[in-house]
Formats: C-alpha cells, sequence, structure tokens
C-alpha cells in the first residue's frame, strides 16, 4: 500500500491537473478569442498550454487508475458498484442536464458564443445521444466508469495487465490513424485507456520506482522531454501516432517524479488539498469560465507595459480563482439535499439494492 508521503504526492500532482485543466479551458474559451493586438503573451501562454496537453490528461487518468487498482483488482462487483460506477454515472448525468439547462436559460437568450461549449441538443434524445456518445464537456467522469469496468472484466482474464495495457496501445492508435477530428469524443474516449491501465496494473511499480522520486532519472527524462517537444513541434508531429504516446510517457515520468522530489521537502497542503477535492473543480469550472466569457474581453483589454504585465499572470490568476469559488460553492452547496449534487441520493441506492444492482453491504 503507497506510504503517507506517496499519497501527498498523488494529491499535489491531481491538484496540478485539474488546475491545468481550468487553465486550459480559460485559455480556449477566453484568452484566445481575444484580439489584443500586437501583443504576444496570449500566445505564449497558447504555446505552452499547447506544450502540456501530453501530459495533462495522461497524468490524470494515471492517478485515477493508480487510485481504482484496489477495486479493480481485489474487490467484487458489489462492493464497487455504488461506490465507483454508479456515482460517477450519478454525476455526469445530472451535471450534464444542469450545463444543458444554464446552456438554456441563460446563455442562450444572451445570445453569447462560447468556443468549446459544445453542440447544445434540442431534444431529450440530443442529451441522451450526447451523453451515450461522451460529446460533453464532462467527458472525463464517463471515460472513468468505461475504463473502470473495462478493466474490471479484463481481471478475470489470464493476463488481465497485458490484455487491458495492450488493448489501450490498439484504441490510441486507431483514434489517431483512422478517426476524423469531427468525432473528437470518440477519439477521445480511445485515447486514455492506455494510461488508466497503466496507472492500474503498474501500482506496484510505481510505488517501487518512484516512491522517493530518482533524481537523476528526473532530469533525463526532463531533457528528453525537452528535445522531443522542440523536434515535435519543429516537425508539427506531436499528434502523430507513437509519437503522442512516448511523449506522454516522457512527461508523466518526469512529472511524477517531480512531485515525488517536492513532497519529500515542502509541506505542499494547499496543492494536495485541491488535489482531494477534483469533482468540484471539475464540474463547476466551466460554468464559471462561461459566465466569464460575456464580461473578459473588456476587463482584458490592454495598452502599455503595466498592463501587459498584468495581462501575464491574468491566466494563472484566474485558474487560481475560478478553483477556489468552485470549492466555495462546493462547500455551500454540498450539504443537506445539496448533497444530491455530488453523491448519488439514498433513495435510488436503495431502489438499485432492491433489484440487485447494488450490493446491500455497500
Amino acid at each position: 500500500m503507497p506510504s503517507a508521503r506517496r499519497i501527498d504526492w498523488i494529491d499535489a500532482a491531481k491538484g496540478v491537473c485539474i488546475l491545468a485543466v481550468v487553465l486550459y479551458h480559460f485559455n480556449q474559451m477566453v484568452l484566445q478569442q481575444i484580439d489584443f493586438g500586437q501583443t504576444a503573451i496570449p500566445t505564449l501562454w497558447n504555446l505552452g498550454i499547447t506544450a502540456l496537453k501530453p501530459l495533462r490528461m495522461p497524468l490524470f487518468f494515471l492517478i485515477s487508475g493508480f487510485l481504482a487498482s484496489r477495486s479493480i483488482t481485489g474487490r467484487g462487483w458489489g462492493q464497487i458498484r455504488s461506490s465507483r460506477v454508479a456515482n460517477l454515472l450519478w454525476v455526469y448525468v445530472l451535471w450534464v442536464g444542469l450545463y444543458w439547462l444554464f446552456t438554456e436559460s441563460i446563455i442562450e437568450p444572451l445570445d453569447v458564443d462560447i468556443v468549446g461549449a459544445g453542440a447544445h441538443p434540442e431534444t431529450l434524445m440530443g442529451m441522451v445521444i450526447q451523453l451515450i456518445s461522451a460529446d460533453t464537456g464532462l467527458w472525463y467522469l464517463y471515460a472513468l466508469v468505461l475504463y473502470f469496468v473495462a478493466c474490471k472484466l479484463i481481471q478475470h482474464t489470464s493476463s488481465p495487465a497485458v490484455i487491458s495495457i495492450g488493448l489501450g496501445v490498439v484504441m490510441h492508435l486507431i483514434s489517431s490513424l483512422w478517426l476524423p477530428p469531427s468525432l473528437w469524443n470518440i477519439s477521445t474516449l480511445l485515447n486514455y485507456l492506455f494510461f488508466f491501465a497503466i496507472g492500474c496494473h503498474c501500482q506496484p511499480l510505481i510505488v517501487r520506482h518512484y516512491t522517493q522520486g530518482n533524481p537523476v532519472r528526473f532530469l533525463i527524462t526532463a531533457v528528453l522531454t525537452l528535445i522531443a517537444l522542440g523536434i515535435t513541434w519543429k516537425l508539427g508531429s506531436m499528434e502523430a501516432p507513437g509519437i503522442k504516446l512516448v511523449l506522454a510517457l516522457l512527461m508523466v515520468s518526469t512529472t511524477i517524479d517531480l512531485f515525488a522530489l517536492l513532497t519529500q521537502r515542502f509541506k505542499m497542503a494547499l496543492l494536495c488539498d485541491i488535489g482531494r477535492r477534483t469533482l468540484p473543480i471539475y464540474v463547476i469550472h466551466k460554468l464559471l469560465i462561461f459566465a466569464l466569457v460575456a464580461v473578459m474581453p473588456e476587463v482584458l483589454y490592454v495598452e502599455g507595459a503595466f498592463e501587459n504585465g498584468i495581462l501575464a499572470v491574468t491566466p494563472l490568476a484566474m485558474t487560481l480563482l475560478i478553483g477556489a469559488l468552485c470549492l466555495l460553492a462546493h462547500r455551500a452547496l454540498n450539504r443537506g439535499p445539496g448533497r444530491v449534487l455530488f453523491t448519488m441520493p439514498h433513495t435510488f441506492r436503495r431502489v438499485a439494492y432492491r433489484t440487485g444492482l447494488l450490493h446491500p453491504a455497500h
């Protein structure tokens, strides 16, 4: 079992992952939609955020697989259906519906164009299709359910680790080689099983080799990452099959070592606390960004060196602010009836128990 320090590494890395997701969406929906003229700062931010693409979701899914390993490899279906599968599906479906209501009642009447918000279904059947095909901004929750179920089913085979990781590689190559950009949702679901499976089935290896961090390995993989980023950027091949996978593995290894080393030397309580509460940030942050889209162009209009200095720190500052507001909203909402926003209600669980979908002991 991972040590307390290892848990600190996990939480700190998860905290960085969720903040990177918020930063990405703020950049995509707000910063890159404003014409700043000759100001290079938004372009530099976009370059940096794009460079993190091979790391952001692969590391997030690897950690998710790591944390789910015990449930997948050592527990029965009845013990985990309520806590893992049912609750994630509940939150996914509920919040997709809330986003639909928010868009229908506020965004559509204001006629605000939000880049990256996705298509807005006009019918209930359209929403169901979006839910099933993961054509939503909350696709990560749905992917977690699918990966968890897939790895749990494969666990009953003779070589679950080989089959799960191998299937992840095949799915990644299918996504990269044959799926058009218009099917981004299906491509996204295929891309990340590989990392979830590694986190799940290589948990002992990760604990054994990365618990304390390795400075030499960190320096080597960091240098290789920088070289690989430079080459792929120059050749425009970051999305090429295989290359994206290797680059992601290098960046994930570098980041794991970085946080393993940092958590040995520093108390990273705030970042760890964020990492323990990624769910509310994930489901709430886009609603706040949607609200910002209408006002940020006027706020971010810049002239002069001082204003450019403010613009340079704005993406990071806004990321931290949005994260803090999400956690405050969670604290306010996650009490009384509001708990159903983040946890499957007991009434539904009792129905599931009676129908045999969940094990009554759990």
